[in-house]
């Protein structure tokens, strides 16, 4: 019985996920269009004005201080380019949160896949996050065994969760000398291939850790969070027949250890 109420509750999960993934590919394409405007129209308007300011300084001269949209120029004059700055980075924001979207909702393809390097694919991805790396820690770790037995799957794929990993634990960490460890190695037992992403950040609250993975959750919204990386990483390691496993506790730090089959050798000789 618990067997079929699990298969039950797993087969309403996946439908739910389903719609809200049709719900989000909409929602996106819908978004897409008009920020594709803002972004493409907002360069313009801001070299327009550049273009005037010797045209609104000479005028500002002969004939005294005068106003454009109610406001005075001199003021206009230093607020414009940053209202401008303002707009454009949140449009920027939008098209990202719009991409989320998209990863969240993509169909899964089985065609894309293949024979994987994991240790490649968290290499590069750390070389990606480098920058934020060093803006969170200095006491960041890389260790990867070698060589590993390939997987089979998808390398960009891959690399998004990484990534995501990655970032998230940086933002966990309150100060530098707080440390962050990605490790890769070969698990034996099983056939499986694991990565651990390990940080001595602020750590998940116990009534959070169950939600982490669910899609809009986030502890982050205030600072732009949109809840759905974890949601889109679970799912990409779910495509890969692999495990995401969270262990946190408040202020102790979290580790994160995904679990990926490595390819079988009929395969990778086939």
């Amino acid at each position: 019985i618990s067997e079929r109420v699990r298969l039950r509750e797993e087969a309403a999960r996946a439908s739910h996920l389903a719609a809200l993934g049709e719900l989000a590919a909409g929602v996106a394409h819908e978004i897409n269009n008009p920020t594709g405007l803002i972004l493409l129209d907002l360069p313009i308007i801001r070299d327009v004005f550049r273009d005037c300011l010797p045209l609104l300084e000479a005028h500002q001269r002969s004939q005294g201080e005068f106003t454009l949209g109610g406001l005075e120029y001199s003021r206009l004059r230093d607020e414009l380019p940053l209202l401008l700055a303002e707009v454009l980075d949140g449009a920027q924001r939008i098209k990202q949160i719009v991409e989320e979207l998209k990863d969240f909702s993509r169909p899964f393809d089985a065609r894309q896949f293949g024979p994987v390097d994991l240790g490649e694919v968290v290499r590069k991805a750390v070389h990606l996050v480098g920058n934020q790396l060093k803006q969170a820690t200095d006491r960041f770790e890389l260790h990867c065994d070698t060589p590993l037995p390939p997987c089979h799957g998808n390398a960009q794929r891959l690399e998004q969760v990484v990534i995501n990993l990655i970032l998230n634990a940086c933002q966990a960490l309150p100060e530098r000398n707080r440390a962050l460890q990605v490790a890769v190695r070969h698990q034996r037992e099983g056939g499986f291939n694991i990565i651990e992403v390990r940080d001595e950040g602020v750590g998940i609250r116990p009534e959070h850790l169950a939600q982490v993975t669910d899609p809009f959750f986030t502890t982050r919204r205030q600072v732009g969070g949109t809840g759905l990386g974890l949601s889109v990483s679970t799912r990409i390691i779910e495509e890969h027949g692999g495990t995401l496993h969270f262990a946190s506790s408040p202020e102790g730090g979290t580790v994160v250890t995904v679990a990926l089959p490595v390819l079988a050798r009929e395969v990778m000789h086939g």
